[in-house]
């Protein structure tokens, strides 16, 4: 019966070596499980656009779930979600972060005015192609 050189030593086993052997053992599943690396947040537009239930007459201010929509951007900005906010002509845009397109879409649905269509929303991947940033 053949043994390995190693393992069937045991002037190996005595050795300071066998500790090392046993470590590499015992540590080679972590390594494989730390190659699978979570996936990095991708940032996505999100473009707000006038809703069925807003009412033309009122100031914004006035709107239904106006109030609780500006809450809820500023729990997502506290929790460094959004990346910039901005509007142009009638459309709110935001920079948001997150895993997925569907993640991005859940997270901005729990949004009252969505809910209660005070806005419609588009999102979309948004792939830079030159990083600048916004002072």
């Amino acid at each position: 019966m053949r043994t390995n050189k190693y393992i069937g030593n045991f002037d190996f086993w005595k050795s300071g070596k066998a500790i090392y052997f046993m470590l590499l053992m015992l540590g080679l599943p972590f390594l494989s499980f730390s190659q699978d690396e979570e996936k990095t947040d991708s940032h996505f537009i999100a473009l707000y656009t006038l809703g069925d239930s807003w009412d033309m007459d009122k100031p914004p201010q006035e709107q239904a779930y106006f109030k609780e929509h500006g809450m809820f951007l500023s729990q997502l900005r506290k929790q460094e979600k959004i990346s910039v906010g901005a509007r142009y002509s009638d459309t709110g845009m935001l920079i948001i972060k997150g895993k997925s397109e569907e993640e991005v879409t859940s997270m901005l649905h729990e949004d009252l005015a969505i809910q209660h269509k005070l806005f419609k929303l588009e999102i979309h991947p948004f792939a830079p192609f030159y990083k600048g940033c916004i002072d």
